[in-house]
């Protein structure tokens, strides 16, 4: 899943993994993760982020809406503890959020709606890759300030 899905890499804090699976063979996974404190603190109670999800090209386009509908269900039953699950679509990466629309999730606005100065990311004038904390570069790198997109925030209460 990590070499299929665009981001090359786990979440932070992964605390359940659900996979679904044809013939024996792993077809897509769910990745949740804790989010940042303040998401839990904007919900007011125990929040799971869908960090990844990845589905193989070879199954059917309604398959993402498929999988999270039962992997929700799942949480449900089995962690009544969560209260708030909630995803982002990335517009710079072609996502709007159709998925999670089809999923009867609720919009809740964009990353960004309540900052009162732009975010950046950071690239290297060289090689092109990028960071998202300027701790995170290693020394010497000539850095490029990218001034970082807005993404679609979804929620679900359960």
């Amino acid at each position: 899943m990590v070499k299929s899905h665009y981001l090359g890499k786990w979440p932070g804090v992964v605390v359940l993994r659900q996979a679904m699976v044809c013939d024996g063979l792993p077809v897509g996974m769910i990745v949740w993760a804790l989010p940042p404190r303040e998401t839990i603190k904007r919900y007011g109670g125990m929040t799971w982020e869908l960090a990844r999800l990845w589905i193989h090209d070879s199954i059917p386009s309604n398959a993402e809406t498929w999988l999270i509908g039962k992997a929700v269900r799942w949480i449900k039953v089995n962690r009544q503890d969560v209260q708030y699950l909630i995803s982002y679509a990335d517009p710079s990466r072609g996502h709007g959020g159709t998925i999670y629309r089809a999923a009867n999730w609720i919009a809740d606005g964009m990353t960004d709606d309540e900052r009162k100065t732009p975010r950046f990311d950071y690239r290297d004038a060289k090689t092109g890759k990028m960071y998202s904390r300027r701790g995170h570069v290693p020394d010497g790198v000539k850095l490029e300030r990218v001034a970082r997109i807005s993404k679609h925030r979804f929620k679900m209460p359960l």
